[in-house]
């Protein structure tokens, strides 16, 4: 929270001492709230109306505000949110802040993760704000969003030190003749250890069985008969089905290492492009949920739905970032659907 009282200019020119307390109090509250959360929908539309009320226009989503307005009122008891509705940005980015600043776990799947792969999503997509103060704002949530993400993947994928199994006793009780031992105490930990580094391992292989095969299993086809976009986005989107935990830099660089000419395209010309593989593609991902989020997940709604009234959609991108954001978008879809995979 070192940078709230800059952030507090967004709302002031010169906000009191007793308004960055409040804030202060208020962001602390909905931090711990918010990390506790562990149903994965509520965490999506959290994350979700967190990213819309940082851009856009800065109106939150009603029940954001209303929940801001409830615990800031408890320090500031005149606050209303849709009289001062940039405030609950202001709370809700910098609560989001606090929640990434927890360390990456060694699964790659813990609250955090899930905020911060959703907050790149949404934010991402976002077009930049011309307001300076709301936009640096904007800027820090989405660059400890992805620095966060990225280093979550890598962390998930460090393989596990194998320890000595532990010493093994068996007793034997001489009324009874009854034996106990401790086999499982004993080799526990190693067993874990290995196992942990076997999937791993499977995961490594079975992500460069399939980029050697160079062919398309949704769309039946070699990848390299496809334009270059449908070729990319396709490409990402399968890659993601590989994946026992959230994509690395390295499955980002192995998606995009056939890019070429990299054409510029809007999201209503990408889907154009596509055309009818869309509904091959749209089969790989769980698209009720695309739909029910088209902020998170822009690229994958489109696909599932035809519908491209996103914000953002009218952004050019080259084809190596669509690229990318599917493959954000897959595997951060396949992380929610299944969870950490263990095996």
């Amino acid at each position: 929270m070192n940078n709230l009282p800059v952030h507090m200019r967004i709302t002031s020119l010169a906000p009191s001492n007793e308004d960055v307390d409040a804030r202060r109090t208020t962001i602390a509250e909905l931090s711990d709230t918010w990390g506790k959360i562990n149903d994965i929908n509520e965490l999506l539309t959290r994350a979700e109306a967190i990213a819309d009320s940082l851009g856009n226009d800065g109106e939150p989503y009603e029940h954001l505000g209303l929940e801001v307005q409830e615990v800031l009122q408890k320090s500031a008891s005149a606050f209303l949110y849709t009289e001062s509705p940039l405030d609950v940005g202001v709370c809700a980015g910098i609560a989001a802040l606090s929640i990434m600043e927890s360390a990456p776990g060694t699964n790659g799947w813990i609250i955090a993760d899930v905020y911060s792969n959703v907050l790149w999503s949404a934010l991402a997509f976002q077009p930049a704000l011309g307001e300076d103060k709301r936009e640096k704002l904007r800027r820090e949530v989405l660059d400890r969003a992805q620095e966060r993400s990225r280093s979550s993947a890598d962390k998930a994928r460090e393989r596990s030190v194998v320890p000595e199994m532990g010493d093994l006793s068996i007793t034997v009780t001489a009324d009874t003749l009854k034996t106990t031992h401790t086999f499982k105490k004993a080799t526990g930990a190693t067993i874990d250890a290995l196992r942990r580094n076997a999937v791993l391992d499977r995961e490594e292989l079975d992500f460069l069985w399939w980029v050697q095969l160079n062919r398309s299993r949704l769309i039946q086809k070699p990848f390299g008969g496809m334009a270059e976009p449908v070729r990319l986005v396709a490409s990402a989107i399968e890659a993601a089905t590989h994946l026992r935990r959230l994509p690395a830099n390295l499955h980002f660089d192995l998606v995009l290492r056939t890019v070429q000419e990299d054409p510029e395209l809007d999201l209503k010309e990408l889907i154009e492009v596509i055309g009818d593989d869309k509904a091959l593609l749209a089969k790989a991902f769980n698209a009720t949920r695309a739909a029910a989020h088209s902020s998170v997940f822009p690229l994958l709604h489109a696909l599932a739905t035809d519908d491209i009234d996103v914000t953002g959609a009218e952004v050019k991108r080259k084809a190596s970032i669509w690229a990318g954001r599917a493959l954000l978008e897959a595997g951060l879809m396949r992380m929610c659907d299944n969870g950490a995979l263990k095996l």
